[in-house]
């Protein structure tokens, strides 16, 4: 454990940040960057991989680089505009709006095995297994029994009715459907690939099968460089223009940034004070996404599961001076749980995050007060808590300046970060062994319950392992009686987001920028509207 305390102090009341001396270059990965190619489009990326498996993966690199390689019924395109992926034409569907149909392209896997409805019925059956499964399958026929081992996955709601016609069942109709299926977690997995490496699917490039524009290759398992190569299979080969796409897990920002200085890679996300050494320079572009920067609290540990002082770390931080001084991305204050641009009224079309209102705003007098009542329920006057944060240069000095704040605001709180990579850090919350995490969380489709859905009893991403049954209750009725009322659905989610903050299970902090370095050699690049999540197959050399 580790305490930096001083340091943010110091950078707080400069209102600017110091990044102190600059580490030595990180010569293993650094000297692997690979020599400027027409056709070559070299990355950083600060995580590694920690899987290839769709249903396994934790890391936003696996995330993107499964998104590379595997395609499944939809995608977006270059204006994140939803198309057909794999969907030939529309579906048929029933007049509920709960049954539909889907006629596949003819599309080949990269081993030569053909696409079939079965890889996507193999695929999330295999999903829906309870070691694997998310709230995100509760949304098919009987996903959530599947997901709670109260039925066999073959009663899940999906069907090959042949060789190339899908039949996927939901439990209720759902608006935002297509985007719903843009989710990693609906890729289809070649059964027969799968079933012939076993356990060691997706454990590195030579377990894995891609039907997507790449194919990886070069991963181990445990190294942290590979490359993306043109997927001559691909049904879509001709649109592909790059030949392959290099990448080296580089976890400090500044080495990163000497490289694509130096011309050694050609993309590279840049954050905190950095920015504005590259303010005016073409090579520099921002967007605002919808991922949150939040602090998770284990509410089922004795001090963080009082919501006296769950409230009070909410109300302690400075979220404005965190973005505007520290961070310097594009990102914003974030006083709820949805972000900015992700729903609308359905009624007005006013943006949900304005329409509803902050609901944790930072007040030094409120959280004292909070604080108090925690440390006298708790019978204590002083607490120390643990703060887990990733090992990435951004998510250290974040985790820094919470510590500042906290320990600034709230008299007789002692935090100390443990930071550790984040699969790790995802595993400890996952099993509940932690006080406090700092993370980020994309969702996966434009709706409010994106991000609602998780916080309900026993879901698995529930990492504050929360549990309210007036919470859980009205998330029922919005994906229920009230899927097909959207005035109706809108209030309701609205009243759920209230109830998880006024428990403050959870503290949002930010709605993350994106800043990010692209070298003049290519055109064509795009990045998906949920997360940071980068699409190759458009770029091509200038």
């Amino acid at each position: 454990m580790f305490r930096f305390k001083t340091k943010v102090l110091a950078i707080l009341a400069a209102s600017v940040i110091s990044i102190g001396a600059l580490q030595p270059l990180l010569q293993t990965n650094a000297n692997t960057v690979q020599a400027a190619s027409s056709k070559t489009f070299r990355v950083a990326t600060n995580q590694s991989l920690d899987s290839l498996d769709p249903a396994s993966h934790t890391s936003m690199t696996s995330t993107e680089m499964i998104d590379q390689i595997t395609e499944g019924l939809y995608r977006y395109d270059q204006k994140n505009k939803v198309i057909n992926g794999l969907v030939a034409g529309d579906p048929k569907v029933n007049a509920a709006k709960t049954v539909y149909t889907y006629t596949l392209k003819k599309a080949k896997w990269s081993n030569g095995d053909a696409v079939t409805a079965n890889d996507f019925v193999y695929a999330l059956r295999r999903k829906a297994q309870p070691k694997y499964a998310t709230s995100a399958i509760d949304y098919i026929k009987n996903g959530q029994a599947v997901r709670l081992n109260q039925k066999p996955a073959t009663e899940l709601g999906i069907k090959a009715l042949g060789a190339r016609t899908l039949e996927i069942s939901l439990e209720n109709p759902i608006p935002f459907i297509k985007q719903y299926l843009t989710s990693p977690f609906f890729l289809p997995i070649d059964q027969k690939f799968a079933e012939k490496v076993g356990p060691k699917f997706g454990t590195a490039a030579k377990y894995t099968v891609s039907n997507g524009p790449f194919v990886l290759k070069g991963w181990t398992g445990t190294n942290d460089t590979w490359t993306l190569v043109k997927n001559k299979n691909y049904y879509g080969a001709k649109s592909v223009k790059l030949d392959k796409v290099s990448v080296s897990v580089i976890k400090e920002t500044t080495t990163a940034l000497n490289l694509f200085d130096s011309g050694r890679i050609d993309y590279t996300v840049v954050g905190d004070s950095n920015v504005q050494k590259y303010t005016g320079s073409k090579s520099l572009h921002q967007k605002t996404s919808p991922t949150i920067g939040f602090l998770s609290l284990n509410n089922k540990r004795t001090d963080t599961g009082n919501v006296h002082l769950r409230r009070a770390l909410a109300m302690a931080v400075n979220k404005k001076a965190l973005t505007n001084n520290f961070l310097k991305d594009g990102s914003k204050p974030l006083n709820g749980l949805i972000t900015r641009g992700l729903a609308t009224n359905p009624t007005t079309g006013k943006d949900y995050r304005q329409d509803t209102g902050d609901l944790l705003n930072y007040s030094p007098k409120k959280a004292a007060t909070e604080w108090r009542k925690a440390k006298k329920e708790l019978g204590k006057d002083s607490i120390e808590l643990e703060l887990l944060s990733a090992d990435t240069t951004q998510a250290k000095n974040v985790a820094e300046f919470l510590q500042s704040q906290y320990e600034k605001n709230l008299s007789g709180l002692k935090i100390d970060i443990k930071a550790i990579p984040v699969a790790q850090r995802i595993q400890f919350e996952q099993n509940g062994n932690y006080d406090l995490a700092f993370g980020t969380y994309a969702p996966d489709y434009g709706d409010p319950m994106s991000l609602l859905f998780q916080y309900t009893t026993g879901q698995k991403l529930n990492f504050s392992h929360y549990s309210n049954e007036t919470y859980d209750s009205l998330i029922k009725k919005a994906t229920t009686t009230q899927a097909t009322q959207p005035v109706a659905r809108y209030k309701t989610l609205q009243q759920a987001e209230k109830v998880l903050l006024d428990d403050a299970a959870i503290n949002p902090i930010y709605q993350q920028g994106i800043s990010y370095l692209l070298s003049n050699r290519f055109t064509g690049f795009s990045m998906h509207p949920f997360g940071q999540i980068a699409d190759y197959r458009y770029l091509q050399p200038k």
